[in-house]
């Protein structure tokens, strides 16, 4: 099941907008759950405490907070959540695309294009499927999203875990071994008792440490050299 909100503070459109997008995912079978709300105040919290939604549908002009400046604190916690806009300001489009948004649908074609849009939506899920990677804090319960190619490594750190990232580190209370978990089948290896890589950033293994695309250099552990080796070269070649 997906996640979604819908964030407009007019309710009768909100309510229209919820029974059109409701109907037509059912109507390709597949389950959507919506959270709404009437303003960004309201909504805001929910990404500030790392509720995971895979599309956001946001209107841009709201009283307080308006719609560009709700999706680039979106774009700070999940830059890979899809955005889609939704407003009669046709004019305000190009203010949108420094947050890139994965669409924008004027209210008064929303009847019309409401079927394309949720194929759109669906094929680029569909896309994401082996890519994104949801992990539950065990402790908190927060959900977080994460591109696994864009992990770099993941390093314990006493009795929380740091998962480094492209562009940035979301550090979490988890045991490296329940990441571990989370991440098999994907191209990760373990090199130290600490740290857990992203095969596709190394770029050089030596004696004592690993190099990463980053620049970062990680300790590697003697007993775990050859395997380590092995793997990075077997990767290489497929």
């Amino acid at each position: 099941m997906y996640q979604a909100a819908i964030v407009e503070d007019e309710e009768i459109f909100l309510n229209r907008t919820k029974e059109l997008l409701a109907n037509t995912f059912n109507e390709r079978n597949t389950s959507v759950a919506f959270d709404f709300f009437m303003s960004g105040e309201e909504f805001l919290p929910m990404i500030e405490q790392h509720f995971h939604y895979d599309m956001i549908f946001l209107d841009i002009e709201m009283p307080g907070i308006d719609g560009i400046s709700v999706c680039r604190k979106i774009r700070e916690i999940a830059p890979d959540a899809l955005v889609v806009f939704i407003s009669n300001k046709e004019s305000l489009v190009f203010q949108t695309f420094e947050v890139q948004p994965f669409r924008f649908i004027r209210k008064s074609e929303l009847n019309e294009m409401v079927h394309s849009l949720v194929d759109s939506i669906l094929s680029e899920l569909d896309k994401r499927k082996q890519k994104i990677i949801k992990i539950e804090e065990p402790s908190g319960g927060d959900v977080y999203s994460f591109d696994v190619r864009k992990i770099l490594y993941v390093e314990a750190q006493r009795k929380e875990c740091a998962i480094v990232t492209e562009s940035g580190i979301t550090t979490l209370r988890s045991k490296l071994m329940t990441l571990e978990e989370s991440l098999s089948g994907e191209d990760f290896i373990k090199i130290h008792r600490s740290f857990l890589v992203n095969m596709s950033a190394i770029t050089r293994i030596q004696k004592d440490s690993v190099l990463l695309k980053n620049g970062h250099e990680l300790p590697l552990s003697r007993n775990m050299r050859e395997e380590v080796k092995q793997a990075f070269l077997n990767h290489s070649m497929s």
